[in-house]
């Protein structure tokens, strides 16, 4: 049986952090990390593992869910626990279908968009824009270093 490994990486800023120093600090925080038991969520009787680092601004940034048919969606991603399928969910006003984007059953993907949400925060209003980084497989054995030690076999890039 395999399992579902999922890392979210999480990278928040707000307008006063758009110049071209803060562009270039955001770019070079890691992308990907290892996997440790200390920061794993396991769902689902180990059958999944959430893996999240960065930042979480409002604290309560990651949503998702188990259906009852073996799916499993995370934010704008949907994962079949049966056939290994990944499905790209447009944003949220979007009138577009779902789109499967890959099948895993080698290797990890990673799957990345950019975005922004309204907060009303301390009596203010403000946009607080974000970079989703999504890496993920489906393993028999999870390992810390999965992500770390080789690159994706695909990147989708929903942004493109």
């Amino acid at each position: 049986m395999s399992m579902l490994v999922i890392q979210v990486v999480l990278k928040q800023w707000d307008k006063s952090q758009r110049s071209e120093a803060h562009i270039r600090a955001r770019s070079q925080r890691p992308d990907r990390y290892p996997v440790t038991e200390a920061n794993a969520r396991y769902l689902s009787d180990h059958q999944i593992v959430i893996d999240q680092h960065g930042d979480d601004v409002m604290g309560n940034r990651l949503r998702y869910e188990l259906t009852d048919d073996n799916k499993f969606i995370i934010d704008r991603f949907g994962f079949d626990l049966n056939s290994r399928a990944v499905v790209h969910f447009p944003q949220p006003d979007s009138l577009l279908p779902p789109e499967h984007i890959a099948t895993l059953n080698d290797g990890w993907m990673q799957c990345r968009y950019e975005w922004r949400y309204k907060v009303y925060q301390g009596g203010f209003h403000y946009w607080l824009y974000e970079a989703f980084i999504l890496n993920t497989a489906f393993v028999a054995n999870m390992e810390q270093d999965m992500f770390t030690t080789s690159a994706p076999v695909q990147v989708f890039n929903a942004d493109k």
